[in-house]
Parts: structure tokens; C-alpha cells; sequence
């Protein structure tokens, strides 16, 4: 049995053009960041780097506490030691970030970094005696003691403010712990396995034959193995003659071993196939998700405030303490026990008394705590008291008494043995509810702004945008045609929120674009549903007009053209849909060399009484029936004056295949119910019409080669055109068509596209659309306010006016008397009136079909002749 024969080689190559398919797409541009320093990098994402920068940073947080904590003046100098490597490491730190990192270098986090680093030297013993923020141990005289002294005073404020600026290095922690989670985040797989299939499922029955045979002749073999020993020592006394069945087992044995040999070189092939296709688990490529923009600027946003308003509170709430405005007097009790060993020094005199009473009141008058109210024990001496001490609150005053001893004053001079100083403390307590009311408001101020600031924010990078993206899929589940029209917003610095949305309104196109008007329902209610997606929706019976065009020469241009061809249609088809769009058409299917076209009715517009239309507004469906023709007669006038379909008539291929080579289309329309909805299976579907109207169209497109026109309408359209655009059509013949029994007239509509000038209208290819977006807009704005006039249009628009400057009323009159002689059966009249009706146009299409026609019974009505005929042509 042959083995199967496996090329390593040309497997490696498919799994590595399979792998290079599947290359990341960046859709949001996360990607971009080049590192151009990996070294530096590697270095500052290194986890033992970041171990030590945590620790270091823990220390400077805590590190000079718990020096004054544990540790005497002795360990100061090893503290600097430490103090000085963390702002060495920082220092360096900083560097780094700032050659590797994006928006790093003097950004915010920058000059925190810069501060709470530089901050450090404050913990530097000697660096602040150097510059008098501590006291000197080489101050040995009273007097340096006391300005040493003096000095600490006056800077404590000072450095009691400053060194808060310390707290500042818990960004640091905050910020390692975030980047190790911005890491971790990275690190995780997304569900999507980047394994190929294995041969064994891709081949599964060679592997099954080859393990299956494998293992069957392995079995065998060593059956065979264990009979033969077995048959060696019992059967070793037999005859010579058995030699031939033992040699016969031999080569048997002998062909199991070749073929077991073929499986063992075979399987080290089969396996380095294998590890071509299937990975090791170890070596399965992870896709590391990285952290959007918007999550990294709201996340950075919002540190930012939140270390601003941390560090706005430390440094300005202190400014709010009476403690930072009054130091706490003592004095007056001070002053209570001066008085009281003064009143108990024997012969002291009651003057001297009252002088270190008034002495008191004098010095205590430039404090912000006053006398207020003084008792003493001696009878002789008056209380003090000031005027205003009787409309003082409790809250307002500070009593401060001593005991006198009466028999060392002497009990003649004393009554109650109390002395008791009472502080007038109003003014403190007044400038006190100032601070509070500051205070107050300063709080509800940094409230109001962090209020303000997160909510601006989350509003800005978030959830505007989630509001803006929810409007715009409500609008695209109610109609999702508006997704075509809905303008992309500009990207910000809030890109991917941005991008989202615009990816919205392009799916909505794009949606728009593949589904058509006809594939609406079947959008919006799968958007607006919260199950699975289901594009089999029942159908649903529509009016509509339909519209059917086709390229003439197709099949010739498509063979010259090749790859061409389809520049070729697209061109083309631009020139149809956007008149058809601007007309308030839509484009349903475009099947190659032909487009299928909609005018689709309002519901609510119509209504059926058994077999029988009914109109809610008849002059709406006479616009809509004008708007359909004039579509088509601009896509006419187009086509022979675009210079870059006209380019084609110049174009050698077509010129050599077919001499005087010209775009040429023809053109049926029609009206009648059809159904819409999804034709197809949940594999492809396609939102369409199906209708034996639908059918009409194509049949009345296809007869136009017949006639030699370039648009056949129906009569029962024909009945909606408008006074106005009616002038403009004759009927030109009335037949049945295939699988139909009931006639139908058709109608032309008179254009000639000789000698028309070329288009000078060229405008950039960003600047089309919204051209084409405003001219569309004046339109419908001429319908809703009753403007529109189908004849005024006609002469008024350029391309329409070209085509139709030949427009003779004479030639009308002559055809219509033989048209009507034609339908009539008075065929002589008729080819009496049509003869001079061609003498004005002799290379008019109908009048040859006709003449074709009533020929063939020599210009004589046969004798069962209707009024029509029977369209022989599909």
C-alpha cells in the first residue's frame, strides 16, 4: 500500500502566508509609538528596577519620621546617605521616562516628579543647617542659642507647609501600581486562538490510514514475534520438510518488519509536519491589548485633579487654622500668679498693687486677647472691668484665677481671696468666623470644581459620545437611508470615542449602501431587536415605481475592456444613482450591465379597495412619477456629456471592436405593486422586489431596442405624469406582453443626444458629493414649499434643455393623427400621416417599427386587429 507523500516545505510556506494574512489590523492607531530607545526602555520596565524605585519612594514617605522616631542625631548622617541615592535614582528615573515615555517630558506627572524629588533635600540635616532651617550644635553662647532659636520659630510656618509638598511622592506609588496594571491589562489574550489546523484535521483520513495501519501491523507483528519464539523451542525436533512452511513464515515475518520500518521513517515526517501546523501552546502568538486613549486621558485626567485638589487642600486648609493667625496666649494666667506673689509679699502696698493691675491691663491691650474683666481680693482696690464685657458671649471670654493666702496678705485687706482675669477674646473669635466662612466657601468652591472638572470629563471623553452614538443608532434603526447623509465628526483629542462613532455612521452607509432602501426594515428592526440577527423577515407588499436601465454592448465592452470593465460600470453607475438619488429614487440591485431603480410610495400615501388603487394625495404621486422620468432623462443627458464617459468614445479596444463606439443605455419604467424584502438563506441575502410589475420594467427596458428609443413607459404610469411633463411623451405603440393578457400602452419621451456639448462641470472628487448633497437639498426643498414645476425644470436645467431643444410640436400632431389611425385599424391613414411625419424626423425608431408592422398585411388591419398587438420579444 503506497503512503501518502507529505512536503514539509511547501506546508511551512502555506502556514507563514496563512500567518501573514492574518496580520493585526490598528484601526485606532495604538501602534504607531515607535520605541527608539529598547535599552532604556527594557531598563525602566524592569521589574527589579521598579521594586527598588517602590521602595526608595516608601522611604521617602516615611523614612525621616521614623529617623526622629527610632534613631538620635548619630544616624543622621546615614539618613542622608539614603536621602541623597533616592533623588540620585529619581533623578534618574526621570531622565529615562523622559526619553522613553510620550507626552512624558514636561507634562504634569514630569514636574511632579521634579518637585517631589527636589523636595527631598529638606530631608537633608545638614543641607538645613546649612541654611538656618535647624539650629547649629556650634551655637554654644546664650545668645545664638536664642536667634538659633528664633530663626526655627520663624521658619517652622514655612517648612510646615513645605515639606507636605512630600505627600507628593505617593504619586509615585500610585503610578507604579497603575503602569504594572496597564501592563497586566496588556499581557492578556484575547479570545482568539492564532493555531492552525493540524494536518490530521485537515488530512484526517491519510492520518487515519496511517495510524490505523500502523497500528494493525504493529499488533501483528508482534503476534507473529511471540508465535514464532514460541514455535522455536517446541517445534525444533521436527522434519526437514517443514523447513519450507518455516521459510515461508519467514519472508512473512520479514515483509511485517519492512513495513513497520516504512511507518517508523514516516511518522518523524508526519510529526515535523505536525509542529508546522500546530503550535506549541507555549509559542501560540498572545496579542497583547493595550489601554485606549480615551481610558488613559480620562484615567490621567482624573489623577491630575484629584493630586491637584489633595495637594490645594494640604497647602490651603492650614491657611484656615486660627492656630497659623493667633498663637495661644497664656499670659493672663501668667499675670494671675505674677499678682498673686506680688499681693503675698509682705509690705507691699496697695499702690503697688493697683500699678501691676493697670501694668497688666496696658500690656495685654496690643494683644488680640485684651482684659476684659479683673477681681482681686482687696477691698480697697475696685474690680475692672470694660465697657463692652457685659455684651460678651461665653464663647468670647477666658478665665484664668489663683488663690491668695489671706494671713500673708493680711485679713484687713482682703475679702474673697480669689484673684480672677478674665480675656475679651470677641476679636479672635470674629476674625475666627471669618476664617470659617473662607473656609466654607473655599471648600464648597473645591467641591463645585471637582464636581465640574470629573463630570467635564467623563461627559467629554465619554459619555457624550456614548449619547451622540446612541442617537445616531436610533436614527439608523429608524431609517437607516439617513446613514448616507450623517457627517463624520472631527477627531479630537478624544480619537477613539471619535472613531467609534464614525464607525457607526459607516456601517450604517455601508449597511444603507448593500441593503438599499429595500433592506430598511430589515436593518432597523435587527438594530432595534436584542436578539440574534435575523434577515429572514416576512415580506411586504409595496407600491413603487420601477425602473429598469441596461448598457448597451455590454458583453463587447466587457471582453475589450477586461479588468477595465469594471471602472468602466462604476462610472456609469455613479452617473444613475446619483441622479436617481437626487430625483427621490433609490438604487435597489445593480446586476452587471443593468440597475434596477425605486421610487418607492409612502404606506400611508396609498390603499387598495379589492383589485382597485386609491391616492391619499394624488399630486404626490404625480411628482413622484415626474421625478422618476426627469431621473432618467438626466442619466440620458449624462452619459452623452460627461468627459469621462465620452473618453470611451475615444477609446481605441472599443473603438476597433465596435467603429463609432458611444455609451448608450436603454431605459423602462413602470409602476405596480411588488413585494420587498430578503431573497436569499442566512448565508447571502439580497433586500429586493419581487413582482410581476418588477418584470414589466425589464420587458419595457429590453423593447426599446425594438422601437429604436431610449425609454418606453408604461400607460399605467403614463396616467400620473403631470400636464406638464405629459407634453413631452407620445404614445408610440399598445401591446400585450409574455405570460399578460391585459394591453398596456407604451410611451416615449422625446430627447435627441446629437451634438451636445460636453459637461464642464468638474468638481474634486471630496467636493462631488457634497455638490451633489446641496443640489438634492434645493430640489426637495422646491417640492415641500409646492414650487416644482415639471416643465419649468425641464427648461431650466441645462442637461434637460440640451436634450430636448429639438422638440418639435408639429411632428407630435402628425405622429399622434397616424397613432390614432394605427390603434384604429385605419392603417392606409396611418401610413398616410406617419409618412409625413417622418419626413420631419426620418430616423424616428417608432415610426419604422410600425411601418414593420403594419407591412406585413400590406398596410391593412388583419380583420380580428384590437386596437393592440402582441409583443413578440421578451
Amino acid at each position: 500500500m503506497s503512503q501518502p507523500q507529505v512536503n514539509p516545505e511547501v506546508d511551512n510556506q502555506s502556514v507563514i502566508s496563512e500567518e501573514s494574512d492574518n496580520d493585526d489590523v490598528d484601526v485606532f492607531g495604538q501602534n504607531e509609538d515607535i520605541d527608539k530607545f529598547p535599552l532604556l526602555t527594557s531598563i525602566l520596565d524592569n521589574t527589579w528596577f521598579q521594586v527598588i524605585v517602590n521602595l526608595l519612594t516608601i522611604y521617602a514617605l516615611f523614612g525621616d519620621d521614623i529617623r526622629i522616631i527610632a534613631f538620635d542625631k548619630r544616624a543622621d548622617d546615614g539618613f542622608d546617605v539614603i536621602t541623597i541615592i533616592c533623588m540620585i535614582i529619581f533623578s534618574i528615573e526621570i531622565i529615562i521616562a523622559s526619553l522613553v515615555r510620550n507626552d512624558y517630558f514636561n507634562s504634569f506627572f514630569f514636574w511632579l516628579d521634579i518637585i517631589s524629588t527636589v523636595s527631598q533635600i529638606l530631608d537633608v540635616t545638614q543641607f538645613n543647617i546649612a541654611v538656618g532651617l535647624q539650629g547649629s550644635v556650634a551655637a554654644k553662647s546664650a545668645s545664638q542659642l536664642s536667634q538659633a532659636n528664633k530663626a526655627s520659630k520663624t521658619s517652622s510656618k514655612a517648612i510646615r507647609v513645605v515639606r507636605l509638598v512630600r505627600l507628593i511622592r505617593i504619586v509615585k506609588l500610585y503610578k507604579a501600581a497603575s503602569y504594572q496594571q496597564e501592563q497586566a491589562f496588556k499581557r492578556q489574550p484575547l479570545r482568539v486562538s492564532t493555531m492552525k489546523k493540524s494536518r490530521a484535521t485537515i488530512y484526517p483520513s491519510v492520518y487515519d490510514n496511517i495510524n490505523n495501519n500502523g497500528q494493525a501491523e504493529q499488533e501483528n507483528l508482534n503476534k507473529k514475534e511471540n508465535v514464532t519464539e514460541q514455535r522455536g523451542s517446541i517445534e525444533s525436533h521436527k522434519l526437514e520438510g517443514d523447513d519450507n512452511a518455516n521459510s515461508q513464515e519467514n519472508r512473512e515475518n520479514q515483509n511485517m518488519v519492512a513495513k513497520q520500518q516504512q511507518i517508523e521513517n514516516l511518522v518523524p515526517k508526519i510529526q515535523q509536519n505536525h509542529r508546522l501546523s500546530v503550535k506549541d501552546p507555549q509559542q501560540v502568538k498572545v496579542k497583547q491589548i493595550k489601554e485606549s486613549r480615551v481610558s488613559k486621558r480620562l484615567s490621567d485626567s482624573t489623577t491630575k485633579k484629584v493630586i491637584v485638589l489633595v495637594i490645594l487642600l494640604l497647602l490651603i486648609m492650614p491657611l484656615f487654622s486660627s492656630d497659623y493667625y493667633f498663637e495661644s496666649s497664656y499670659s493672663l494666667a501668667y499675670a494671675a500668679e505674677y499678682f498673686r506673689v506680688v499681693a503675698e509679699i509682705p509690705d507691699t502696698k496697695l499702690s503697688e498693687i493697683n500699678e501691676t493691675i493697670n501694668f497688666v491691663i496696658d500690656q495685654h491691650k496690643q494683644f488680640d486677647t485684651p482684659v476684659g474683666y479683673i477681681t482681686n481680693p482687696f477691698t480697697e482696690i475696685e474690680n475692672y472691668e470694660t465697657p463692652s464685657y457685659q455684651y460678651l458671649r461665653e464663647s468670647s471670654k477666658s478665665y484664668y484665677f489663683e488663690l491668695v493666702d489671706p494671713v500673708l496678705v493680711g485679713l484687713e485687706y482682703i475679702g474673697d481671696p480669689v484673684i480672677l482675669f478674665v480675656s475679651d477674646n470677641s476679636d479672635v473669635e470674629s476674625k475666627n468666623s471669618i476664617i470659617n466662612i473662607v473656609n466654607t466657601l473655599f471648600v464648597s468652591a473645591v467641591l463645585l470644581f471637582g464636581a465640574i472638572a470629573f463630570s467635564n470629563d467623563a461627559n467629554n471623553v465619554a459619555l457624550k459620545p456614548i449619547d451622540r452614538m446612541i442617537v445616531k443608532v436610533n436614527l439608523i434603526a429608524k431609517n437607516p437611508q439617513l446613514a448616507k447623509e450623517m457627517k463624520l465628526e472631527s477627531e479630537g483629542i478624544q480619537k477613539e470615542t471619535t472613531q467609534i462613532e464614525n464607525a457607526i455612521i459607516k456601517i450604517g452607509a455601508l449597511l444603507a449602501l448593500g441593503f438599499g432602501d429595500a433592506g430598511s426594515a430589515i436593518i432597523g428592526t435587527n438594530m432595534a431587536s436584542s436578539g440574534d440577527v435575523d434577515p429572514m423577515l416576512p415580506g411586504k407588499r409595496k407600491w413603487a415605481i420601477y425602473g429598469f436601465c441596461d448598457i448597451r454592448n455590454f458583453t463587447d465592452a466587457t471582453e475589450v475592456l477586461q479588468k477595465d470593465v469594471m471602472l468602466f460600470v462604476n462610472n456609469i453607475a455613479e452617473i444613475v444613482h446619483s441622479m436617481v438619488d437626487r430625483y427621490k429614487g433609490s438604487a435597489n440591485k445593480n446586476i452587471g450591465d443593468a440597475f434596477l431603480l425605486v421610487w418607492k410610495i409612502n404606506d400611508s400615501q396609498w390603499h387598495e379597495e379589492g383589485n382597485e388603487i386609491k391616492w391619499s394625495n394624488i399630486v404626490q404621486i404625480n411628482q413622484l412619477a415626474d421625478c422618476a422620468l426627469i431621473a432618467f432623462m438626466k442619466i440620458y443627458a449624462k452619459i452623452n456629456r460627461e468627459p469621462k464617459i465620452l473618453d470611451y468614445r475615444n477609446d481605441e479596444r472599443l473603438s476597433q471592436r465596435l467603429p463609432g463606439y458611444k455609451v448608450k443605455m436603454g431605459f423602462g419604467l413602470h409602476i405596480g405593486w411588488g413585494i420587498e424584502g430578503a431573497i436569499g438563506s442566512e448565508f447571502k441575502i439580497d433586500a429586493s422586489y419581487l413582482s410581476p410589475n418588477v418584470n414589466m420594467a425589464s420587458r419595457l427596458e429590453a423593447a426599446t431596442k425594438q422601437y429604436g428609443v431610449a425609454v418606453l413607459i408604461s400607460s399605467e404610469l403614463h396616467q400620473y405624469f403631470s400636464n406638464d411633463i405629459k407634453k413631452y411623451t407620445r404614445q408610440i405603440d399598445k401591446v400585450t406582453v409574455k405570460g399578460s393578457v391585459k394591453p398596456v400602452g407604451l410611451y416615449t419621451v422625446e430627447m435627441d443626444a446629437d451634438d451636445l456639448p460636453p459637461s464642464k462641470e468638474d468638481y474634486p472628487q471630496e467636493d462631488k458629493q457634497q455638490v451633489m448633497y446641496e443640489k438634492k437639498q434645493i430640489f426637495l426643498q422646491q417640492i415641500e414649499n409646492g414650487d416644482f414645476n415639471g416643465e419649468m425644470h425641464i427648461k431650466r436645467n441645462k442637461d434637460l434643455a440640451l436634450i430636448t431643444k429639438n422638440f418639435n410640436q408639429e411632428f407630435l400632431h402628425q405622429f399622434g393623427q397616424g397613432f390614432q389611425g394605427y390603434l384604429l385599424g385605419n392603417w392606409k391613414e396611418a401610413h398616410m400621416w406617419l409618412e409625413k411625419a417622418k419626413l420631419i424626423r426620418p430616423n424616428d425608431g417608432p415610426i419604422s417599427t410600425l411601418f414593420n408592422v403594419m407591412s406585413e398585411t400590406n398596410f391593412k388591419a388583419p380583420a380580428d386587429w384590437k386596437g393592440y398587438r402582441e409583443l413578440t420579444e421578451k
